[in-house]
């Protein structure tokens, strides 16, 4: 008998952690841009300020041991990217930093990659 109601109730605990485990992964939007990059689809936000463009988006990277949780800006009619916040954790150690806009055009090879990623997260953004 006991064994009955604990193989119910243990049962009732999976079905209740499948389904909030379904329910999350509803909520979350993420782009795995590739296999170091997953861009938060949801902080996707397009805004006009002084009549530009500006699109701001979060991602998650991943290199070695290190996480670092970004905070893009693309300005799309000035065509700049800014690294706004970088947010770092190296094992227990965490960092915090920001960047100013850097300049597409002039921009090293890093730079481009970031406003190649920033181009075509504004494309899924505007044909969602």
């Amino acid at each position: 008998m006991f064994y009955v109601k604990a193989k119910k109730i243990l049962l009732s605990l999976g079905l209740a952690v499948v389904m909030s485990v379904s329910v999350c992964a509803a909520k979350a939007n993420i782009w795995q841009y590739n296999p170091n990059i997953a861009i938060d689809m949801n902080s996707a936000k397009v805004t006009t300020e002084n009549g530009m463009t500006i699109l701001t988006f979060q991602t998650t990277e991943t290199f070695g041991e290190s996480t670092d949780q970004c905070t893009y800006v693309y300005n799309v009619d000035e065509q700049t990217i800014q690294l706004k916040e970088l947010v770092s954790k190296i094992g227990k150690k965490k960092f915090k930093q920001q960047f100013y806009p850097q300049s597409i055009a002039d921009g090293n090879d890093v730079v481009k990659g970031r406003a190649h990623m920033a181009t075509l997260v504004l494309q899924k953004v505007q044909y969602k």
